[in-house]
């Protein structure tokens, strides 16, 4: 089970510029401007479209009527009507039976299918100003001539292209539309129109529907001003609410940005006191561990100076005697030895602390022997180490020179191993093993691994082991940095990676892979 890395605490989201700084926020308006605006044109294009498929629909419906019509009259054998001078006799119809006169003098016309829908025509022009006309390419009747839209109309009908055209054509006092679909000959048509050489199926010519498009946009209206005053009140309501959501979200965000400041050099505070804290740990061990050297030494000096006082008394008194002189001599020469040899053991630990402790306040890149580094630090924790039963054991070649921050390696492994006697060893009251090892892996890159054999950790500890202010020691003054400092200066200022498997009662390893430069 492997530890998982800490959040990156270091920085902290951004509030994007578009939110922090007001004047973007006309960026966004225009955005959102721009987006209901194609909301609206979108709608009003839908509208219109509504209003083109009613206006063919009813257009459809009334050429399907004349189309009724017509075809009820082809399908009799004669329609008339009396002659008046709304009905005269259709001058383009030949037929010989065209103008009857009844048995009491009535005068009477024929009425064909052409005939009927010119006059229907007329009276829908003039009651309901619509029109309709019957056109083909090659008409009998002059006025029934194709304009060029219905000539249009008529080549696609012919070439199969389409069952009707339909379109609005812009006109001084509005817009028009027109319709236009199809006549096919049938077997009634062949009774007029057999002399032009047509059979049943070809497109005779076609029946134009125009008719102003105003009522519709009228009749449409209201949906448009509906549709204009919705979008308008969502865009208000929306921007309004935005823009004050935007504030909220930036005064918000100033004030959690300037809390996270106030934190972060709260916790570079704290972080920088678990150094220094352990720094004052290393000056205790080695208070205590100096006391020895210097307390032999000074009880050599001691000893030697009684003896000189005594052979000192003796010369005075003329008593001395040359054995005893001899044994004095030897006496002090012993106890000249014994405090030298002290007082160098001595001076070892101070010039080892002083190493540890200047390379734990800086951060100088120089070169080192790294085994000299561990066991200097592990020399200034012996005072501490000494008084449990916890072994520990040192893998690493002699000689090894790299070149770095010594006094990062050094802040690494002194919170590690503390780590190790206070939670996998209880403090040093129990009893295990250990194990610092130091190889390189095919890439060159320093590889560092300190294991035990202690009480190792549960999945739920491992998971936030990494994260500041995380300990399960608080009640016994633990602050949580120890491991997190550890992570951010591998991380950070070595370029390298620290991970940790554990199980309960099964121990904990830390595998620390760092690139260096090696001498």
């Amino acid at each position: 089970m492997s530890a998982k890395p800490p959040r990156d605490l270091r920085r902290s989201p951004r509030l994007p510029a578009a939110v922090l700084k007001r004047r973007n926020w006309w960026m966004l308006l225009v955005f959102w401007i721009l987006i209901v605006a194609l909301s609206l044109r979108s709608t009003l294009e839908d509208i219109h479209r509504h209003n083109l498929e009613v206006a063919t629909t009813g257009a459809r419906n009334m050429f399907q009527m004349i189309w009724l019509i017509r075809q009820w009259n082809a399908n009799h054998a004669a329609i008339y009507a009396p002659v008046d001078s709304n009905t005269p006799p259709n001058p383009y119809l030949h037929h010989p039976r065209r103008d009857v006169v009844t048995t009491d003098g009535q005068k009477l016309t024929m009425i064909n299918p052409a005939y009927m829908t010119r006059l229907i025509a007329e009276i829908a022009q003039k009651e309901n100003n619509v029109v309709f006309h019957i056109t083909s390419l090659a008409p009998i009747r002059p006025d029934n001539a194709a304009d060029p839209w219905e000539q249009s109309a008529l080549k696609e009908f012919e070439q199969n292209l389409s069952k009707e055209v339909s379109s609005l054509t812009p006109r001084a006092n509005g817009m028009l539309f027109r319709y236009m679909a199809p006549l096919y000959v049938n077997q009634a048509c062949l009774k007029c129109h057999v002399d032009q050489g047509y059979k049943v199926g070809d497109v005779r010519g076609g029946i134009s529907v125009t008719q102003p498009f105003s009522p519709f946009e009228a009749a449409a209206r209201p949906s448009r001003h509906k549709a204009i005053m919705q979008h308008l009140s969502v865009f208000l309501l929306v921007a309004g609410l935005g823009w004050w959501a935007l504030e909220q979200l930036r005064r918000r965000w100033l004030e959690l940005e300037s809390k996270v400041i106030e934190l972060r050099r709260a916790r570079s505070e704290l972080v920088q006191s678990e150094t220094l804290a352990g720094l004052g740990r290393m000056v205790a061990g080695f208070a205590h561990e100096i006391n020895t050297p210097v307390g032999v030494a000074v009880g050599a000096v001691s000893q030697g100076e009684e003896v000189l006082r005594e052979i000192d008394a003796l010369l005075q008194a003329e008593e001395v005697r040359e054995e005893d002189l001899r044994a004095g001599l030897e006496t002090v020469r012993q106890s000249s030895s014994l405090a030298l040899s002290n007082l160098r053991r001595a001076a070892d630990l101070v010039r080892s602390f002083k190493r540890t402790a200047i390379d734990q306040m800086t951060e100088q890149t120089r070169e080192f022997d790294l085994r000299e580094l561990i066991q200097d630090v592990l020399l200034a924790l012996h005072g501490l180490l000494k008084h449990t039963p916890v072994e520990v054991r040192l893998d690493c070649p002699e000689g090894l020179q790299i070149r770095g921050v010594p006094g990062l390696y050094d802040q690494v492994l002194t919170n590690l191993v503390l780590n190790s006697v206070q939670h996998a060893f209880a403090e040093g009251t129990r009893a295990g093993h250990l194990q610092i090892a130091v190889s390189f892996d095919a890439d060159g890159r320093l590889c560092l691994d300190i294991s035990d054999d202690g009480a190792g950790m549960s999945q739920e500890i491992a998971a936030h082991l990494f994260e500041p202010f995380y300990t399960t020691r608080r009640a016994r003054g633990g602050t949580g940095l120890g491991l997190y400092l550890c992570y951010n200066i591998i991380t950070s200022k070595l370029g390298g990676t620290i991970q940790c498997s554990s199980e309960v009662e099964q121990g904990t390893r830390f595998h620390i892979v760092v690139p260096v430069e090696r001498c």
